[in-house]
């Protein structure tokens, strides 16, 4: 792997560690249906400008269009609102652990239906960060008691392969065929903005919705940093390299959000998570050496 595309996806998977630990302050200020609305939408009002700052708007054939469309549902509203509810319903502990396997999952079906070549390092470095996923993804008091419900279960595994399959597969399909990045991200962000709309809809006409002025200021800061800056640095580097040797970075996310948690919200580092840190720089290592 050039080393361009390894420090833009590093600066992707900073950027979007960065935005879940804002998510976790927001669900503390606000609940999910509400974050889930407002995002997306704050998402746009830096995608929009950017695109026509750029001459962005370069969208492709039309069936283009509907895969950039059907990327956003499977990936910034099915595949989020799975995870809420493994979240709600089950143990932290597994949500995590299962939801994290989604290099492995991008990896896989960037091979199998991009065509993309099978490479040892690949499997080799997804499998190291899928187990570092494993030891970072701490256990939480009271998770015992839902760590083997099925449907949550099921649910934190089906975000993990669906937030996999989305991060490789049709963005690199789409900005490999003529749509432009940012165009890309306009058409993810807008089906999630109008899926969480839906959702959120009832409320809205009831205005039930809990907004609170801290909580809109995380929103705004996280769509900044997870919709708009970390999914222009990750197009960048699909660009320059295959998807199948970028997918197992993505796993860098749960690394990078355990040290700013110890950081900003002085989280203890404990032998667990260095050993998880250990994994996953070793996954690091064999895909920008070997991938």
């Amino acid at each position: 792997m050039t080393v361009p595309a390894l420090l833009l996806a590093l600066a992707a998977t900073l950027c979007w560690s960065t935005t879940w630990v804002l998510m976790k302050a927001g669900v503390d200020r606000m609940d999910r249906t509400t974050l889930g609305f407002l995002r997306p939408w704050m998402g746009l009002l830096f995608i929009v400008p950017y695109a026509w700052a750029t001459n962005g708007f370069v969208f492709g054939s039309p069936s283009l269009v509907w895969i950039g469309l059907g990327s956003g549902f499977l990936n910034a509203f099915l595949g989020v609102a799975l995870f809420y509810f493994a979240l709600s319903q089950g143990s932290m502990h597994q949500t995590n652990i299962l939801a994290g396997t989604n290099p492995f999952w991008g990896a896989l079906s960037a091979i199998l239906i991009l065509n993309e070549p099978a490479r040892g390092s690949t499997f080799i470095a997804a499998g190291l960060i899928v187990a570092g996923t494993y030891f970072l993804a701490r256990r939480s008091r009271g998770d015992s008691s839902k760590a083997h419900r099925l449907l949550p279960t099921l649910a934190a595994l089906g975000a993990g392969v669906l937030w996999g399959f989305t991060v490789a597969v049709p963005s690199k399909y789409c900005i490999m065929n003529g749509m432009s990045p940012i165009a890309y991200q306009l058409l993810f962000t807008a089906t999630g903005a109008i899926g969480w709309t839906l959702v959120a809809m009832p409320r809205l006409v009831r205005r039930t919705l809990a907004i609170s002025r801290k909580g809109v200021w995380i929103a705004l800061v996280s769509a900044f940093t997870g919709f708009f800056v970390g999914w222009v640095f990750w197009l960048r580097a699909m660009r320059q390299v295959d998807a199948s040797a970028l997918a197992p970075l993505n796993g860098l996310t749960l690394f990078f959000a355990v040290l700013l948690g110890a950081l900003f919200f002085k989280q203890r580092i404990t032998l667990r998570i260095a050993l998880g840190g250990a994994l996953m720089l070793a996954g690091v290592t064999v895909i920008s050496l070997f991938g």
